[in-house]
């Protein structure tokens, strides 16, 4: 049975993650505060990481993966993405991300735009953010990287610019980015690849309710997300999973406002489909590309875990 480490191990989806996989992978989960995994994760399963900022981080990995013999290492967890990337290629297991470069371009929210358009592909106008009154407002401004929705606000108005400059926790303007507001459905793409690029899987999810994750969802394979994933795809040649959030507007135009090169919180809702990303991973992507055949729910809510000490 394979191995697997999961990092951010205390992300939303993990607790599902190992229900469904349960014998077929022999699943760790490692964070940074393991108090923070789910209680129905095995004590036994559950690793202590240090911070990705921490130099001892890639080594840590790379010591549980020679005691745990560890077969795949899934990074969930943005500030650990470009450390792992960069180390990849001396480590002797692999990690289920993107190539360096790709990783390094996506997280930048404004170089990410910037070769969407270069590479012929629809994408929001998204500039450094003292170019901000160059867009029509309402418009979106965001930290230039960062996630999980910190810091993401719709300005209305170009009065507005100075006070979010100045509640922002960014050293100077080139560290936020202003982007075309566009009105729509919102989607997150998850796309799958085996380790030459080759696209195995396409699983587009309709977001119905977010709060810095999303809360409620369904996959829904819609025509017009799939093909441009291929194309987006047969550009880029990403390794691995990332995920393409964006928008469906109206008229059916597709405007990507974010790439995230790692697996999301929905994860677990991809892998609920029947698609293994770890077998295409490993092994290589067989056959046509997969798409879910039938719809997928998910619904998150609060669980409370009482432990006699």
């Amino acid at each position: 049975m394979r191995k697997i480490l999961f990092t951010g191990g205390g992300g939303a989806g993990n607790e599902a993650i190992k229900r469904h996989w349960h014998g077929r992978y022999d699943m760790y989960f490692g964070d940074a505060d393991p108090t923070a995994i789910a209680a129905s994760i095995p004590a036994d399963r559950r690793v202590r990481l240090p911070f990705a900022r921490d130099p001892a981080f890639v080594p840590e990995i790379l010591r549980l993966a020679h005691e745990h013999a560890l077969d795949l290492v899934v990074p969930g967890v943005d500030e650990e993405l470009l450390p792992l990337a960069r180390a990849a290629g001396d480590s002797p297991v692999p990690f289920l991300l993107p190539s360096a470069g790709f990783v390094e371009s996506m997280l930048d929210k404004y170089r990410a735009e910037q070769l969407i358009a270069e590479a012929g592909l629809s994408a929001p106008r998204t500039v450094l953010f003292d170019r901000a009154e160059e867009l029509t407002f309402p418009i979106i401004a965001k930290p230039r990287s960062g996630r999980g929705s910190r810091g993401v606000r719709q300005l209305t108005d170009p009065s507005q610019l100075a006070p979010y400059f100045a509640l922002s926790d960014v050293p100077g303007t080139e560290d936020l980015v202003a982007q075309d507001y566009v009105a729509g459905q919102e989607y997150t793409v998850f796309v799958a690849a085996d380790r030459t690029g080759k696209l195995a899987a396409v699983v587009p999810v309709k977001v119905l309710i977010k709060r810095g994750i999303t809360i409620r969802a369904e996959t829904d394979a819609t025509p017009e997300i799939l093909d441009y994933v291929e194309r987006f795809q047969g550009h880029f040649r990403a390794s691995g999973v990332y995920n393409i959030q964006l928008m469906l507007t109206d008229d059916r135009k597709i405007y990507p406002f974010e790439v995230n090169p790692r697996v999301s919180t929905t994860f677990c809702l991809a892998v609920s489909t029947g698609f293994d990303p770890i077998a295409a991973f490993l092994d290589g992507a067989k056959g046509d590309v997969f798409v879910p055949d039938r719809h997928y729910s998910l619904q998150r809510s609060w669980s409370n875990e009482i432990t006699p000490l």
